[in-house]
């Protein structure tokens, strides 16, 4: 069952940093050299591998884990490659490997996030449980946010992660969805209502797609956004996320990119597209 938007959890100042840390983390693979920008007092502690694809996985850089005096934040990219897309496709469901009896997920995402599961407990079991976690993560980033989130929660001392993801698709069954939301509380699914990724995987693939059928439900706690810019790359896009979401604290917004340039989206794109087919030249 969906919820409303949760004015508890959600935090403008969390939304807008984190969508910044989302699109550093897509800058892993768009940069020529693979380098990121963090925010004045943050340090980064790893740069997350994963395989994607299917049939001849690669490895890629998927996103980081950086730390503050008071926090860690876990960041992961969204689609980029060939690879990518294959595992995005990938969506046959598979019993979610690290807790017992919680339900299935998406095969494609489950196999990027089981990759680099060690990597990422490793490094996170050296830094501090008095530190509050926030784990992010935009597209198919935001799934593997999910099952990340999921498995920190109830296989280590972080028992209580604060979560956002960003134009997320669909990543599991009814069963985990459900399990999901009674151990991760402080999440927050922010999706444009125009995006059309949030819209993916479908709710149900019948039978005869599998004997039993397939069927997905979105994680709670649900915060729509909108912005209509007539094109279904800008209306995913991590920095008109990021645009939208500045608006509810511009001072924030303005600090934040002021202090640390090269941090924050580039925006310019984040306006509506109008192509006029029938325009003489």
């Amino acid at each position: 069952m969906y919820t409303s938007r949760n004015e508890n959890v959600f935090n403008s100042k969390d939304a807008i940093l984190l969508s910044a840390m989302c699109y550093q983390s897509n800058q892993l693979i768009e940069n020529e050299r693979g380098e990121i920008i963090l925010p004045n007092g943050f340090e980064l502690r790893d740069i997350i591998y994963a395989f994607a694809g299917v049939e001849e996985p690669e490895a890629e850089p998927f996103g980081f884990i950086t730390e503050s005096k008071n926090e860690i934040i876990i960041a992961f990219r969204g689609t980029d490659s060939y690879k990518d897309n294959e595992s995005d496709q990938d969506l046959y469901q598979v019993e979610y490997p690290f807790a017992e009896n919680v339900g299935k997920t998406h095969r494609g995402f489950t196999c990027i996030y089981q990759s680099a599961r060690n990597e990422i407990i490793s490094e996170l079991l050296k830094l501090s449980t008095e530190k509050r976690l926030l784990i992010t993560g935009y597209s198919l980033g935001g799934a593997l946010a999910v099952l990340c989130s999921y498995d920190i929660a109830v296989n280590t001392d972080f028992e209580n992660p604060f979560v956002y993801t960003f134009g997320s698709p669909r990543v599991a069954d009814p069963e985990f969805a459900y399990r999901f939301n009674q151990i991760v509380r402080n999440s927050v699914r922010v999706f444009n209502e125009h995006d059309i990724i949030p819209t993916l995987p479908a709710e149900a693939y019948p039978p005869p797609f599998t004997a039993k059928g397939l069927y997905y439900r979105h994680v709670n706690n649900m915060y729509p956004v909108n912005f209509q810019l007539n094109s279904i790359a800008r209306n995913h896009y991590i920095g008109c996320y990021f645009n939208t979401l500045s608006r509810m604290n511009s001072e924030f917004t303005s600090d934040l990119c002021s202090n640390n340039p090269g941090f924050c989206p580039r925006i310019k794109i984040c306006t509506p597209y109008n192509r006029n087919c029938n325009k003489k030249k």
